[in-house]
């Protein structure tokens, strides 16, 4: 189903979807569906989901774009925990070039350890800092 606009009356928002198919010239549903030949001829079924009010709701968790982009905010995010469990937030250098290159050389540590997972196809050590650093 696809999504086909929106109507909004009675004081509610509805989304329309409708079949991917329906402005179609083709004779027969390809997936049988009951509701292709209505002697009309948009062929296809129409359905309406009415919207909630509060915008977090509204949103389509199962559609893939979401799960895409969900997925790169949790990558993003462990990412982040793992940076801060290196402590480079309260820096003890006060020079700009200085706390350049720790950065640089903290980020470099992350990524030595994400390759190592990679290559020993094992994400224990991607987990922690502690198991990388029992291997070196």
């Amino acid at each position: 189903m696809m999504k086909d606009g929106k109507s909004y009356d009675n004081h509610r928002t509805r989304q329309k979807y409708c079949c991917p198919l329906k402005q179609s010239k083709n004779k027969s549903c390809p997936c049988n569906h009951k509701c292709w030949n209505n002697g009309k001829k948009n062929r296809g079924c129409t359905k309406y989901i009415t919207l909630p009010y509060d915008y977090r709701l509204s949103i389509d968790r199962d559609c893939i774009s979401f799960k895409k982009i969900y997925a790169l905010r949790t990558e993003v995010e462990r990412y982040n925990a793992r940076f801060k469990q290196t402590g480079q937030e309260c820096m003890w250098v006060h020079n700009f070039n200085a706390v350049q290159n720790l950065n640089s050389v903290a980020h470099i540590a992350l990524l030595a350890v994400a390759f190592t997972a990679v290559i020993t196809k094992s994400k224990c050590f991607y987990r922690s800092l502690k198991s990388i650093k029992r291997i070196a």
